[in-house]
């Protein structure tokens, strides 16, 4: 069942329901002429630092990342991972039965924080036409943002650069030889983007609802404003209109190429649409280089439901039978 953008957000998680959210993941490199390696140059590296116990501080070592588990379907071209959160920040957890009066307070100590787990399904196999780009599905846990999922596979492979100096290494693009002879090499560290794809509620109510606005915003450096010191300019917006009488059947398809070509000035678009038979306005963020929604509630997605035995908010290892649930609607949404 895909997630629809009905204004209520999402429900909090439930110990028999799942919701996986589906994104476009990127290997890319800020170096120019550098070589991107592929997802299963890149699988080896994953299972070494799942081996090593491999660990991320973040937040002032207030939390730990880590992957906590990790499964390769050679046959299927895809791997899963577990990705683990402990946060020492977190309140004590509570367990009561107020019909019995019990009330249960555990508490942390020392370095112990509360752990979440989302499983993470990625391709091995690239989208059709786009080399780069693997389809991937993350499951919403609430304590665990995507974008910490993204943060650690990059920083991941980031530890795999300073570690082994043979490793994402390719020729010189400029070519020439080194010392010994031997065909010049050059070293970039690949790092992991995330975007998530529209999803086709958002898409169907674009083409069908009313269209009411299209900005497109620009981020400025800091700039003081006069009469405010502590006011400055941080973006711009530019308001565009709308000729209702000459709008595309497909008028998804065209905005998201308008954006696509004024991405380089703008960056980001805001959309205000009336939602089909209805009186509500929705108004969404879209990276404009990409149409990707900056709102979690605007990205396609699957839900589990009736799942038993029930889940836990972390687990020691991979779900399996969460596993087994997830994968068939994961691999629908591949084009490769």
């Amino acid at each position: 069942m895909l997630f629809h953008h009905n204004g209520h957000g999402v429900r909090w998680m439930q110990n028999s329901r799942r919701q996986f959210y589906i994104f476009d993941l990127e290997l890319a490199a800020r170096k120019v002429g550098a070589m991107v390696p592929t997802m299963n140059v890149l699988v080896p590296v994953l299972q070494r630092m799942k081996d090593r116990g491999r660990t991320y501080s973040l937040r002032s070592n207030t939390a730990t990342m880590l992957i906590g588990d990790m499964a390769v379907d050679v046959g299927q071209q895809f791997i899963v991972l577990l990705v683990r959160l402990s946060d020492t920040t977190t309140p004590n957890s509570v367990y009561s039965d107020p019909a019995a009066g019990q009330f249960n307070e555990h508490v942390k100590t020392d370095n112990v924080g509360a752990d979440f787990g989302c499983h993470v399904i990625i391709s091995t196999a690239p989208e059709r036409g786009m080399p780069n780009v693997y389809t991937c599905a993350i499951e919403r846990v609430p304590g665990l943002p995507f974008e910490l999922v993204r943060r650690l596979l990059s920083k991941l492979l980031n530890f795999e650069y300073h570690e082994n100096p043979m490793f994402f290494s390719y020729p010189h693009p400029a070519g020439g030889f080194d010392s010994n002879n031997q065909p010049r090499q050059d070293r970039c560290c690949p790092h992991v983007e995330l975007r998530g794809r529209p999803s086709d509620s958002l898409i169907n109510d674009i083409n069908a609802g009313r269209i009411s606005g299209v900005s497109l915003v620009r981020s400025e450096a800091a700039t003081p404003i006069g009469g405010a010191p502590y006011l400055t300019r941080s973006s711009s917006e530019l308001k565009l209109g709308i000729d209702h009488n000459n709008l595309p059947a497909n008028l998804w398809a065209s905005i998201r190429r308008t954006l696509q070509l004024n991405a380089q000035a703008y960056n980001t678009a805001i959309i205000k649409y009336r939602i089909p038979n209805s009186k509500r306005t929705v108004t969404v963020e879209l990276d404009a280089a990409t149409g990707a929604p900056l709102a979690d509630m605007y990205i396609l997605s699957f839900e589990l439901s009736n799942i038993f035995p029930f889940l836990a908010q972390s687990a020691m290892q991979i779900v399996r039978h969460l596993h087994d649930l997830a994968v068939p609607p994961f691999l629908s949404h591949r084009t490769i």
